[in-house]
């Protein structure tokens, strides 16, 4: 076949747009198309349980490599012993306890604020100035063996137990009474996980879940749309039993905090005793409730609740949750089998939280 002159030279320029249009093409595809991230997951001790994170993020990245992040969390988390671990002799909480002069950290006055915020939300069933009543059962380190303390030893704490009777001045903590005591147990695990989560934020990291020692914080859906999963123990009969997993539930955007009284007890006189223990009446609680979750934005105030929850029971809960619909929840109780001694496990959750439970 014969080609003239003018034909080759149209030739020509069609082959050198075609062969300049292939790597504008790939240029383009490459700058519009994103690595598919990477799971991640790493696991340790902190607070005196377990920790667990998993995460997605750009493998291209080696900063964001779990191996590169661990310790760095690991720094994080032993900086928050030195705050508010009661098992370590050398944190500001036992050494404000024993009433030295420090200066606070802000994560303990922020804490502190945090708890008080609580305190007053719920007329005060949620206070950390508990310490010395949970010392007093035996609750706390160095609390001593297990034990019931006569009422007129309760009597005797009660009167420096209340949240309003302490307070931070140009940083540092002023109590009402020498005796009174900070327990930080109520709050300090969900604090860590938001502190754990901003954390993970702050290095670009949208995909998340924290887990430390069951206090939950989610961000983000998976690569393939899916959310994360976590589930609700079934309340146990005794501290031994094995875990079981009563309902699950999808999250992408919430924390959520399990308290529950069926783990952490003590018995005496063939009675058992909760540690959880109410700050007005100074006695380990007795109701029906096994367990409450509570589900909301930050980990910190999920963790408070919850415990507020088990400290009122299963109506008081309700009622309050019904009148505060920014907390979604997940009540756990027994009620009696009409005839017969028995005793059944009934839920009740907020409309909020039943759209997120999984079949």
């Amino acid at each position: 076949m014969l080609f003239s002159k003018k034909s080759a030279l149209a030739l020509t320029s069609v082959l050198a747009a075609v062969l300049l249009a292939v790597p504008l093409l790939f240029l383009q595809m490459s700058c519009t198309s994103k690595p598919r991230p990477q799971f991640q997951k790493m696991m340790g001790f902190a607070q005196g349980s377990y920790y667990a994170i998993s995460y997605y993020a750009d493998a291209r990245q080696e900063s964001l490599d779990a191996n590169v992040l661990q310790p760095e969390i690991d720094s994080l988390l032993a900086a928050f012993d030195l705050c508010a671990s009661l098992w370590n002799d050398s944190s500001e909480i036992c050494r404000v306890n024993r009433n030295e002069d420090i200066e606070l950290s802000e994560a303990f006055c922020d804490m502190l604020a945090k708890s008080q915020q609580i305190s007053e939300l719920t007329g005060g069933v949620f206070d950390v100035t508990v310490g010395p009543l949970v010392q007093a059962y035996g609750f706390t380190p160095g609390g001593g063996p297990s034990r019931l303390p006569g009422d007129e030893e309760l009597i005797e704490i009660l009167q420096y137990v209340g949240w309003q009777k302490v307070r931070v001045e140009n940083s540092r903590l002023i109590k009402d009474h020498p005796l009174l005591r900070l327990d930080f147990n109520a709050i300090a695990q969900g604090y860590c996980s938001d502190m754990v989560s901003e954390y993970l934020e702050s290095k670009g990291i949208a995909t998340y879940l924290v887990d430390i020692g069951g206090e939950i914080r989610a961000r983000g859906v998976k690569p393939d749309g899916s959310p994360w999963v976590v589930g609700i123990e079934r309340p146990a009969p005794d501290s031994l039993a094995q875990q079981r997993i009563l309902q699950k539930l999808a999250l992408t955007g919430n924390s959520l905090v399990t308290s529950g009284n069926y783990r952490k007890y003590f018995e005496a006189g063939g009675q058992r005793y909760s540690h959880t223990i109410n700050p007005q009446t100074g006695r380990p609680v007795q109701h029906n409730l096994l367990s409450a979750t509570i589900l909301c934005k930050d980990c910190w105030e999920a963790d408070a609740l919850a415990t507020a929850c088990m400290v009122w029971g299963t109506a008081p809960s309700r009622d309050f949750l019904q009148k505060h619909p920014e907390y979604e929840a997940y009540l756990i109780y027994t009620e009696s089998v009409p005839g017969t001694d028995s005793l059944a496990l009934r839920t009740w959750c907020t409309s909020g939280f039943s759209a997120l439970i999984l079949d």
